[in-house]
């Protein structure tokens, strides 16, 4: 989350002396374009005379603010913006002032100076994180982290957990990733190796059009920062995924270097109001780490951003009632010193003490002693590895030292993941050869045991493995729909796939929805398709209930037009939906939005409409919970009553007033007798929270199948 990585204690505002090979050389030419961008790419590294202390204070005051947001949700997530602010600052203010006096190193010395500094004690953090993780943390997220992990030293994390749709602001950190933190450090390398680039065209710009660097770079970056803000506004999807986007936060890099480079224009002449305009700054910081004030990643960001600008921007001498003199506070410094270690390690202290003592949050006592472990331990890592990446080497032949320094981290990092990862996928692909095909291993009988009353004797470890759960999404082909339906509905969290039947006037039979659609349905789909030879085709969305296009979230209202769309154009004999949702921390279940008046509009075409009833949902991982010792009988693992979890009575039943509407519901196998249960038939029944596995799903398909049938009047 932290910008406070990259910009370590910083020089002075103040121009620094030249080293020899940044002095500029007399010749009697006249510089080509290629020589102006390769000089213009020479940015300066953080040596010098001295350093505004109060920068490192503000640094401390940001991660306090992330250190209480953290443990226990105080103020606003504005930590990462406000460093990212001080980090744009620096580094752009840094490069004007060096390219203005005629100074500047190669870009890629400024890479190396950089990745040389954060690399090492990167590496040691998620070589630490994950060797502690696979002691700590179930089985099942094994491979998570170590994919993390890899994602971490290369520096694309965000995207990762953009990938997976990770909850920064969940309830129970204690199923957080330890790494999850490090998806700020990510996004910033990205930028890292990106911004040198941009200054370097700007400079070129500058010298060839005979315009002060410093304009031109205001402009370009302010221009960037529009752009990338009206992307957020417009086109950022609406789920925690923008979070760890880098194209969200990019207008926060480029407004501090717009800042940074029209500092002076910016910059109030009048001393009171400098200091006015300073304590109005650390006044609205203070209320955005008190209060939580809007969303984030957002517009919003810009006030406690401005606010930081305001202080880097009036920060004058260290007198008595200036802000400056508060932040220059000794502890302050000296935590800001540090701030890149604390940040480092907190978080996996964090998410691996509540994992370890099944706890989900901390008190403040708890909390108070984790961040002091925290302190202590980011101290001993910055005398130990962080310090010396600074300084080394003083002298000799710096290039090659750092960049043997970024290659060693790398190899470092990158073989000790590699050589467990292979290890795990051994084990992994042995635990999914286990999975089982109902009828082939009655030892795992899943669903098969409710309907024959048949009770676990609990001697055979349940399946899947925790390997082997994340492969527990149910598929149904790998045939995608018609080129023009493809191009429309499959695409990024959404496809369309179909399984052709071979004869003429086969039964079509449409299914759409969300995920629940697709582990709870598909299984008994294709076994569907097998007996009968029904033309299958099966529209997905991850999180977007199939309903009216009204009544859809923006995000699912195109996917669901579309769906629509292809159902009027070629109407099939049959869909298939989910009608109720539950929830995952009370009895509350509701029929999915607008799903009457769905069933209407598609039933009014003469199309039959079957239902399938949602499944218990929980707020904590049903497969970790399921791994609890269970008692010798039908139903094991974690129990829970099915009325705390379901309603009392489907409220689906209300729709079946409606002709060509059923209902079917598989309460009785996934809670039979009222009582549910996270182990059945020796088959775990869940694959997380709320998703039924796809080995369990498949135990239920025969007995589904059959009811399907039976409500469209099919008789053997």
């Amino acid at each position: 989350m932290k910008s406070v990585v990259a910009q370590r204690p910083q020089a002075s505002e103040e121009p620094e002396e030249p080293e020899a090979s940044d002095r500029p050389r007399k010749t009697g030419r006249k510089p080509g374009l290629v020589r102006i961008l390769r000089d213009a790419t020479r940015l300066p590294g953080s040596s010098g005379r001295g350093r505004r202390l109060d920068i490192q204070g503000l640094r401390a005051l940001c991660m306090i603010q992330v250190l209480g947001f953290h443990a226990w949700r105080i103020g606003s997530p504005i930590g990462v913006d406000a460093f990212i602010m001080i980090s744009a600052y620096l580094m752009t203010g840094a490069f004007v002032r060096r390219a203005e006096a005629g100074r500047t190193p190669w870009f890629v010395e400024r890479w190396l100076h950089t990745f040389k500094r954060l690399m090492p004690p990167l590496v040691v953090t998620v070589l630490i994180t994950v060797a502690a993780s696979l002691l700590i943390l179930p089985r099942n997220r094994w491979i998570e982290v170590l994919v993390q992990g890899a994602a971490s030293v290369t520096y694309w994390q965000n995207w990762r957990l953009a990938a997976v749709s990770a909850d920064y602001f969940a309830d129970n950190h204690a199923v957080s990733s330890p790494l999850q933190h490090l998806w700020s450090m990510s996004m910033q390398g990205q930028v890292f190796l990106l911004w040198p680039v941009l200054m370097a065209i700007c400079a070129g710009i500058a010298s060839r059009a005979g315009l002060p660097v410093r304009r031109v770079v205001a402009v370009a970056f302010a221009a960037l920062a529009a752009v990338s803000l009206a992307w957020l506004m417009t086109s950022a999807p609406a789920d925690g995924s923008v979070y760890f986007d880098t194209r969200a936060r990019i207008w926060e890099f480029a407004l501090g270097s717009a800042v940074a480079a029209a500092a002076p224009a910016l910059r109030p002449r009048s001393a009171w109001i400098r200091w006015l305009v300073s304590w109005l700054g650390l006044g609205t910081l203070l209320l955005f780490c008190l209060v939580s004030i809007g969303t984030y990643p957002g517009p919003m960001a810009a006030v406690p951003m401005a606010a930081v600008a305001a202080i880097l921007l009036c920060g004058t001498e260290p007198k008595l009632g200036t802000v400056s003199r508060l932040l220059s506070w000794r502890p302050l410094v000296a935590l800001g010193d540090r701030s890149y270690a604390v940040y480092l390690l907190h978080w996996p202290l964090f998410v691996l003490y509540l994992t370890a003592t099944h706890r989900r949050g901390f008190d403040v006592r708890t909390g108070a002693v984790l961040i002091l472990v925290a302190l202590v331990a980011a101290a001993a890592m910055t005398r130990c590895v962080d310090r010396p990446a600074q300084v080394f080497p003083r002298s000799g032949r710096r290039l090659r030292v750092q960049a043997a320094m970024v290659t060693v981290s790398l190899v470092a990092g990158g073989l000790p993941l590699g050589v467990a990862g292979v290890a795990i996928a051994y084990q992994r692909q042995m635990e999914i050869s286990q999975q089982v095909r109902v009828g082939v291993d009655p030892e795992h009988p899943g669903a098969l045991a409710v309907l024959n009353g048949q009770a676990s004797d609990w001697t055979k470890d349940p399946v899947p493995g925790p390997l082997a759960v994340t492969s527990e999404w149910a598929s149904l082909s790998s045939i995608k729909c018609a080129d023009d339906v493809t191009a429309r509905i499959d695409s990024e969290n959404s496809s369309c796939r179909r399984l052709p039947s071979a004869a003429d006037g086969a039964l079509r039979v449409v299914a759409a929805g969300d995920s629940h659609v697709a582990q709870n349905t598909i299984p008994t789909l294709r076994l569907l398709h097998e007996s009968r030879d029904w033309d299958i085709t099966v529209y997905l969305k991850g999180a977007c209930s199939f309903g009216p296009p009204e009544y859809s979230k923006d995000r699912c209202r195109e996917h669901n037009e579309a769906v629509l769309e292809q159902i009027e154009k070629n109407p099939p004999d049959v869909v298939v939906l989910q009608t109720t949702e539950t929830s995952d921390d009370s009895s509350v279940e509701l029929l999915r939005p607008g799903i009457r008046r769905l069933v209407e509009q598609l039933t009014d075409q003469g199309i039959t409409v079957i239902g399938f009833r949602d499944n218990p949902r929980s707020d904590q991982s049903l497969y970790e919970c399921a791994n609890a010792v269970g008692p010798r009988t039908l139903v094991g693992g974690c129990l829970f009553p099915q009325a705390g979890a379901m309603a009392v009575e489907d409220p689906a039943k209300s729709l079946e007033e409606i002709p060509l509407f059923h209902q079917i519901d598989a309460s009785d196998m996934l809670c039979p007798d009222g009582v549910c249960g996270t182990i059945i038939g020796d088959v775990f029944v869940y694959m997380d929270d709320n998703h039924v596995s796809a080995t369990y799903s498949r135990t239920m398909a025969p007995e589904l199948a059959s009811r399907v049938e039976r409500v469209m009047g099919i008789e053997e």
